[in-house]
């Protein structure tokens, strides 16, 4: 049991390592970090409260032991069993389920380790599992999906099946819209050093077009956090994000809503024509079991 976080700096330096690739008919190994047991940094947690906005009276945000074991990701990632490298990946979706309120006093041990990996038409998926527990408890899990772009089927292979968490199923309820709001030309340095995630797609125009977007965009889970921002969160909640396209920087968006029974859907779009969502996310106030 370890009582601190991995240096992020050390993780960074071990991304610059030369990978050896996967091969044929391999499988991203089953890696796990050792537990850590942590306390919240409330200096650290205030900064973000401030960033989005966030009364301190609703408790520690849904998104924010997510925030805080980015290190456990990017030490899992980079170690030197992991065959492919870790600069460029692409965070696809989120899938987080608070089962109670997290107290900001109390130590939690955190536990991370890799789930599965499948291929995809689009490349190689990895799904990372967090979990903080107090005193055997499980408080919060969540399941993170990372994706390597690349072709790694073969020519007649098919992509692997998604797991039921991950198929999207739009709400039958009527569509309202919300509030348009605008993506900051700097929140991409200024989430970076918030949440210590210095991805550089959302740094530089050149590494953005390096591996084929136009320019930097915000991070994913700027955008989810920014999206969530006002709402009052049950105790035992679910909420799953699928971050479809790049969120770009400077620009104007839109949320619309669904709403059924304890369901909530919403879209973020851009805020004129009718281009395709940037994020889908879903919110169930009444959610069945743990995360899978």
């Amino acid at each position: 049991m370890k009582r601190k976080l991995p240096s992020l700096l050390g993780s960074y330096s071990r991304m610059l390592l030369p990978r050896r690739g996967l091969g044929r008919d391999e499988r991203v190994p089953y890696l796990a970090m050792d537990s850590r047991t942590l306390k919240f940094d409330l200096r650290h947690l205030r900064a973000y409260r401030q960033h989005f906005g966030l009364d301190p009276a609703l408790g520690v945000p849904l998104l924010y032991p997510q925030v805080i074991s980015l290190p456990l990701h990017l030490r899992l990632l980079s170690r030197s069993r992991m065959p492919l490298s870790v600069v460029g990946l692409i965070h696809l979706r989120s899938h987080i389920q608070r089962y109670r309120m997290l107290d900001e006093n109390e130590p939690l041990q955190f536990d991370c380790r890799i789930l599965t990996s499948r291929r995809s038409e689009l490349g190689l998926e990895v799904d990372v599992v967090t979990e903080a527990w107090y005193h055997d408890m499980l408080y919060w899990q969540s399941i993170t999906t990372y994706l390597r772009r690349g072709d790694f089927l073969d020519a007649e292979a098919k992509a692997d099946p998604l797991p039921e968490r991950a198929q999207w199923r739009t709400l039958e309820a009527p569509v309202h819209s919300g509030v348009q709001w605008r993506v900051p030309k700097i929140v991409g340095w200024r989430y970076a050093g918030l949440s210590g995630d210095f991805n550089p797609l959302h740094l530089s125009r050149l590494m953005a077009s390096h591996y084929g977007f136009g320019k930097p965009f915000a991070h994913g889970m700027w955008g989810l956090a920014r999206s969530l921002t006002g709402r009052r969160l049950a105790e035992n909640v679910r909420l799953d994000a699928h971050f479809k396209a790049p969120l770009p920087l400077g620009s104007q968006v839109k949320q619309v809503y669904r709403r059924l029974g304890k369901k909530e859907q919403w879209a973020l779009l851009p805020a004129e024509g009718d281009g395709q969502p940037m994020l889908l996310a879903q919110l169930d106030e009444a959610p069945d079991g743990p995360l899978r």
